[in-house]
């Protein structure tokens, strides 16, 4: 099962200054080539900017109380530290540096995976599905499992089920559009999705990469 789609967050606590400083921490970014912006809640305490980066299929989210990166392409881009995902990390270390700045409270990674398959091996899924030992309803439309647990410092959500485009739709997963997901239009299979939220006070690169290695671990223990 590959993961399609990876959203990275990091929380800080509210930077009350943030409308008037942020511009100076995304304003060298606005050199690259494609660059698209877009700027919510214009002129108020709440706004907020999101710079997309359709080359290299990525967005960053930068918020009052937050960063987000949302990301759809190939992992092995991802985990290189002088590759896109360092763009993100240049835009925190410098969000750090903003006199309102005060510190970071916890960051999140949610991953999901798609593995897919022939309609015959989901429609015996659907009709007997041995991820339940009691179904009353018969012959599945889709389904869904859930499993929510803590381990050390991390709480984990862990879900999985069938998966068809309906979930393009549903779970972002082409929200740039790009080639890397082009083969799940029209495609049916399995689908998971992993969500990890770790209380720290340094996210970094390092440990950003022990959430997704923590991840591939979590999907790779079911055979979906």
């Amino acid at each position: 099962m590959e993961i399609r789609r990876v959203q990275y967050s990091i929380d800080y606590i509210h930077i009350i200054t943030f409308r008037e400083e942020y511009k100076q921490v995304i304003l060298p970014y606005f050199g690259f080539d494609g660059l698209r912006y877009g700027i919510d809640n214009e002129n108020t305490i709440n706004e907020s900017i999101r710079l997309v980066f359709p080359t290299e299929n990525m967005v960053i989210s930068v918020r009052k109380d937050g960063m987000t990166l949302f990301y759809d392409g190939s992992q092995k881009d991802l985990l290189n530290q002088n590759g896109v995902v360092k763009i993100f990390w240049d835009i925190y270390e410098k969000i750090k540096t903003l006199q309102g700045y005060k510190k970071t409270s916890k960051h999140t990674l949610i991953c999901h995976a798609v593995r897919l398959t022939g309609k015959d091996e989901i429609d015996k899924s659907l009709n007997k599905n041995e991820y339940f030992t009691i179904n009353p309803f018969g012959k599945l439309d889709e389904f869904e499992c859930t499993y929510e647990f803590k381990k050390d410092i991390r709480e984990y959500k862990f879900q999985f089920g069938n998966y068809s485009d309906k979930d393009i739709k549903k779970h972002e997963l082409r929200f740039l559009g790009s080639e890397f997901n082009k083969d799940l239009v029209d495609g049916v299979g399995f689908m998971s999705r992993v969500e990890i939220i770790e209380n720290i006070a340094t996210p970094n690169f390092s440990k950003f990469k022990s959430l997704v290695s923590n991840t591939e671990h979590i999907i790779s223990s079911y055979k979906l």
